[in-house]
């Protein structure tokens, strides 16, 4: 039987968590990006330092670029940009493409959380 071999450079991790998406798309001049003004509130699944699995509502195909924002650990609020990669049964796959210090450092702290011995 084959296998497929795995891409992820991190493991994910369980994040059951609400999150504020918001589309971005090119201006009208097509020179720069524009985060749009409407937010869609989504249900995170996991995260790992690289991407998020959220429920879609037929809002989201792949390529689409998107800001979200959540909270990681002690209810710090984050904001990254990610690009949707996947898209099945009402979930997507989000490959993070801008990651400030203050949201990997909350991953990062998840991840500690989440591989210590007491879980």
């Amino acid at each position: 039987m084959y296998k497929l071999e795995e891409k992820r450079k991190f493991n994910r991790f369980e994040f059951q968590k609400s999150v504020l998406v918001s589309p971005v798309v090119p201006s009208q001049s097509g020179n720069i990006f524009e985060v749009q003004n409407k937010f869609y509130e989504s249900w995170a699944h996991d995260i790992s330092e690289d991407g998020l699995q959220l429920e879609n509502h037929g809002q989201f195909n792949s390529d689409t670029i998107l800001k979200v924002h959540f909270e990681v650990m002690n209810d710090t609020p984050v904001e990254v940009f990610g690009k949707v990669i996947w898209s099945e049964n009402n979930h997507i796959g989000l490959r993070f493409v801008l990651l400030d210090a203050k949201a990997r450092k909350g991953i990062q702290t998840i991840a500690r959380k989440k591989n210590s011995p007491s879980n």
